[in-house]
């Protein structure tokens, strides 16, 4: 998958899985069959589901990531603890080169190599208000070049956070959202440019209902036009064109 492509569909990632998909298939074609995403601060905003902080989300092998958080690695991870002072991608080995990693730190670094997660980079993304992310990267068999596919593997990383927010913030946009069934009914109809008179015809309501529920929805999607409320409602996926 080029990266322009890449760029595109996750522009257009309507749900957290697909993303995950597409980024799984991005790196894959760079040479990493294995990437995490980690909110190194505020993990609490993003969409973590089964996963324990600072995991986001991610592909690596289940049996190294139940044995990492049960050694409680994670409090011990130089990637983890060095990547908000780093400013620019890196590889895995120049932390063990350039950095006095513990007896502890060194041996995790050897058995992530052991559990397949080998030639690995990190991407280290940096928020406006000290927020940090982490997107990392690792080779099962090995990468033959992993220094060269810093560049496009930073690109990746910051393509992937941005669409991530995006999708994350419909999703609980719309777990917050809740429409009964006669809202989505008129609404649904409203897109396709009937009147109150008319959706009042065809659900066999008055017209004044029709209002009622039109009104229930626009107060619970924000909006203070029909057309606002339309737009929002395709968005969160609650009716479709």
């Amino acid at each position: 998958m080029r990266l322009s492509d890449f760029i595109d569909e996750s522009n257009r990632a309507d749900s957290i899985a697909s993303l995950l998909a597409l980024m799984e298939r991005a790196a894959d074609d760079l040479g990493f069959d294995r990437y995490a995403y980690c909110a190194l601060t505020r993990h609490e905003r993003y969409e973590a589901g089964e996963n324990q902080a600072p995991a986001v989300a991610h592909n690596f092998p289940a049996d190294w990531i139940e044995y990492y958080f049960e050694n409680g690695y994670q409090t011990r991870d130089p990637v983890v603890l060095l990547a908000p002072e780093i400013e620019r991608p890196f590889l895995w080995d120049t932390l063990v080169a350039e950095h006095r990693l513990d007896r502890g730190q060194q041996r995790l670094m050897f058995e992530a190599g052991e559990a397949g997660l080998r030639d690995g980079v990190g991407v280290p993304l940096h928020g406006p208000r000290g927020d940090v992310c982490l997107v990392t990267f690792a080779a099962g068999e090995g990468h033959p070049r992993p220094g060269p596919e810093l560049p496009r593997l930073e690109v990746l990383a910051n393509q992937f956070h941005a669409a991530y927010g995006t999708v994350g913030r419909a999703a609980r946009a719309r777990r917050r959202i809740v429409l009964s069934h006669r809202e989505r009914e008129c609404l649904q109809w409203v897109a396709s440019g009937k009147s109150s008179w008319d959706i009042g015809t065809i659900l066999g309501i008055s017209e004044s209902t029709v209002n009622f529920h039109v009104r229930n929805a626009l107060v619970k999607l924000d909006a203070n036009t029909r057309t606002l409320a339309v737009v929002k409602a395709i968005r969160y996926g609650l009716i479709r064109l």
